[in-house]
Formats: C-alpha cells, sequence, structure tokens
C-alpha cells in the first residue's frame, strides 16, 4: 500500500510538471486549431505549409545522393588524385550548402517586418507620419483590414493577413512574406542554391559518366541520372529567377512594385528610391561589403523610411516654406513690438546732385 501510494503521488507530481510546462510552452507555440476555428481552415493551415516539406525532401534528397553516391564513392577510390578531388569537392560542397541550408532557414523564421501599434500609424491620427506614396486622390495610404496608415513600399498580404513592410512578394516555398527584414535571407537563398545546383551538375557529371560507360547497378544509376537531372532543371531555373531579383535590386525596385509599372507601362521610368548602384545594394545588403554574402541581418533602417529624391524635394520645399513662415512671423512681431503712436519711419531725405551731375 505504501508503494502504491508514493506511486500515486509520482505520478500527481509529474503531471503538475507535465501541465506548467504546456502552459510555458503555450506562450510560444501557436496552437493549429482553435476551439471556435473551422477545421477547414486548420485544414488549409496545414496545406500552406507542404510547399516547404517539398522544398526540403528536395534539398535532403540531392543532399543524400551526392554525398553517398558520388561523394564516398571518389573517396573509396584507389586513385589518389581522385580521391583528394573527392575531399576537396565534398568540403566545397558542405560550405554551399551549408549556406544555402541557413538562408532557408532564416527566410522562413524570420518576419519581415509590420507596421508599428504605435498611435502615430492609426487611421484617427491627424498628424501621422510624411510619406511619399499617396492615392490618386492625395489623400494617405491606409490599410482597410489592419486600420492602419501604410508607410512607404508597405503593403497588405492577404496569406500572412498583416501589412508587411517593403513587400516584396508572397512565397509560398517559405511559407512567409519576403519584406524588408528577411529580404536579405531570400537573396541568399537563391545565390546559393544557384551556386549550390550548378557546383552539383558539374561535378557529378563525372560519376555519370563512368556510371554509363561501365556495368553499374539500376538502384545506382537512377539516383546519379536523377540528381543530375534536377540539379540541371533547378540550377537554370533558379539562376532566372536570382538574376531577375539581382535586375530588381540594382534599379531598386521590388516585385510589386515592378508589377505596378508594368501594369501602368512605365517599367522605363527610374524609381524614386534609386540611390546608385552601391547605395541600392547597401539597401538590401547592408552597409558592410564584407557581410553582403554571409546569412546575418545587417538593416540599418527601421522599415518605414526609405531615401528618395522625392522625398528630399519635399524635405527642401517643407524647409523654404518654414523659413518663410519664420521670416513673417518675425515681421509681425518687430511691427508688435514698435510702440504706439510712434511716427512712422519716413525715408531718409535724398542728398543734392553735384553741379557736375546737374549739368546736361
Amino acid at each position: 500500500r505504501s508503494h502504491f501510494g508514493s506511486s500515486l503521488v509520482w505520478l500527481a507530481r509529474r503531471a503538475s510538471t507535465i501541465r506548467s510546462f504546456g502552459a510555458k510552452a503555450s506562450r510560444y507555440l501557436k496552437p493549429t486549431l482553435h476551439s471556435n476555428q473551422d477545421p477547414m481552415s486548420a485544414g488549409w493551415e496545414v496545406a500552406k505549409k507542404c510547399p516547404v516539406v517539398f522544398v526540403s525532401s528536395i534539398i535532403l534528397t540531392l543532399y543524400v545522393i551526392y554525398v553517398r553516391t558520388h561523394g564516398v564513392t571518389m573517396l573509396r577510390s584507389s586513385d589518389i588524385a581522385r580521391s583528394s578531388r573527392g575531399w576537396i569537392q565534398l568540403c566545397i560542397f558542405h560550405i554551399l550548402f551549408s549556406l544555402m541550408a541557413i538562408s532557408y532557414t532564416l527566410a522562413i523564421m524570420v518576419q519581415p517586418g509590420s507596421v508599428p501599434n504605435s498611435p502615430e500609424w492609426t487611421v484617427d491620427k491627424q498628424d501621422a507620419p510624411e510619406t511619399v506614396e499617396t492615392k490618386r486622390s492625395g489623400a494617405r495610404r491606409h490599410c482597410k483590414w489592419c486600420c492602419r496608415y501604410k508607410p512607404d513600399r508597405c503593403h497588405h498580404c492577404r496569406v500572412c493577413r498583416s501589412c508587411v513592410l517593403r513587400m516584396d512578394h508572397h512565397c509560398p516555398w517559405i511559407h512567409n512574406c519576403v519584406g524588408y527584414f528577411n529580404y536579405k535571407f531570400f537573396f541568399l537563398l537563391l545565390f546559393y542554391a544557384v551556386l549550390t545546383s550548378i557546383f552539383i551538375a558539374v561535378t557529378m557529371a563525372e560519376s555519370v559518366k563512368e556510371a554509363i560507360d561501365n556495368d553499374t547497378p539500376f538502384g545506382r544509376m537512377f539516383c546519379l541520372l536523377f540528381a543530375e537531372t534536377l540539379s540541371c532543371f533547378l540550377a537554370m531555373l533558379v539562376t532566372i529567377f536570382f538574376g531577375f531579383h539581382v535586375w530588381l535590386m540594382l534599379r531598386a525596385m521590388t516585385t510589386i512594385e515592378f508589377c505596378e509599372s508594368s501594369t501602368k507601362k512605365t517599367i522605363g521610368t527610374r524609381s524614386p528610391y534609386d540611390l546608385g548602384f552601391l547605395h541600392n545594394l547597401q539597401a538590401n545588403l547592408g552597409p558592410n561589403p564584407f557581410l553582403w554574402l554571409v546569412p546575418v541581418p545587417s538593416n540599418s533602417g527601421d522599415g518605414l523610411n526609405f531615401a528618395s529624391e522625392r522625398k528630399g524635394l519635399l524635405a527642401s520645399s517643407q524647409s523654404r516654406r518654414s523659413s518663410a513662415h519664420g521670416s513673417s512671423r518675425k515681421k509681425h512681431a518687430s511691427d508688435a513690438t514698435s510702440p504706439v503712436g510712434s511716427p512712422p519711419r519716413t525715408p531718409s531725405p535724398r542728398k543734392p546732385e553735384s553741379d557736375a551731375e546737374q549739368q546736361p
């Protein structure tokens, strides 16, 4: 009986520990299905994560095939030159693959940024921060779903259900919006995906040729041909997409701004946020060039204000208006401080002209 009672006490303590741990974890983990949530909407939330699972499975498949069927085979070769070449290829592959995996993880996990929950961005606020972009009527841009003013280059994403700062597009392959704070990770994901896929296609061609020339088991032959074909296809596809984003970055544009300019047939016009080649790169990848290709956060701004020529013209016009207003105020103040009843100032009499000047 004493043993049974002590067991019950032990189970009760463990149950309380599990309940407290669950209460703490619920603060950080978002539940998949609430009590008042439709099961269809919960299923849709799960379905939206399928592209991430698909891309992760492709990445893992290419990694396993490259290491097992190509890298290990070269390391086990009796040829010393080929074995050393295998070591070099595996080291370079793991560096590129690690950088790509880190960039992909950060592009998924890092939030793109949203409008601050502060009073100055509420719709009812009169003295809201000045912006360059306005509606056609000249009124401030605001979001009817979030009930907040939109900063420059901010757009509402119906999938994420929030306004995203400097929104580029919503990417289903990372189950996240590409915005101000995670655009660098998305760009580096494309960059290292291009390098990794090209590296796999080039280096694995030796093993594919050897497998075709020699008597190779069907399983190894299928894995090599599958990985080679998939890497060539991904290299071609991702390279085109990466080149498009390089073009957008150099022109200081986002995908949404490009689509808007193509709709308005103003693709050739210069973006108001274009500050030159170097400054455009620094605005997206950070001010330090040594950290451009490193997947670490390097944003120097807040995603609410962007330097532009139009904003500089607005600031200069506002400064001119404020200076003119200040000078008029000073003039009125000087008139008000003059004593009451004092005679008005008369201009000083002009000196008579000399005899030489009076002669015709």
